[in-house]
């Protein structure tokens, strides 16, 4: 009984940690702005620190590292947020499939993602 319980545990661990696997790398993660990031399948979410849950956010998105930036369906290469979020909130949310995902701030790189 002891080993079947400590075999559900393992297998319970090991569905969870990777539901919560990050489908990215963390290239730069200024995390005075940005306090967590998540993502599930082409979708990402980023969570905002409360002193920056106001900021507009600009979100730009290309296939290699600084290449030319892919248009979103609007058309533009620039994604842009600037609503209000509430404490704690998952928002900005993404989706796509795109290799690297830029997040801005006041024409400062807060946040960049590489597609593992």
């Amino acid at each position: 009984m002891k080993k079947t319980l400590i075999g559900i545990f393992a297998v319970l661990l090991t569905f969870s940690s990777a539901a919560d696997e990050l489908a990215f790398d963390i290239l730069v993660q200024d995390e005075s702005v940005v306090e967590a990031v998540r993502s599930e399948g082409n979708d990402v979410w980023i969570r905002l620190t409360k002193e920056h849950l106001d900021a507009t956010i600009t979100v730009k998105i290309s296939n290699k590292n600084g290449d030319l930036y892919r248009n979103w369906f609007t058309g533009s290469t620039d994604m842009v947020s600037s609503a209000y979020r509430g404490s704690g909130t998952w928002s900005d949310r993404v989706q796509t499939n795109a290799n690297f995902i830029e997040y801005w701030k006041d024409g400062v790189l807060v946040l960049h993602l590489q597609r593992k």
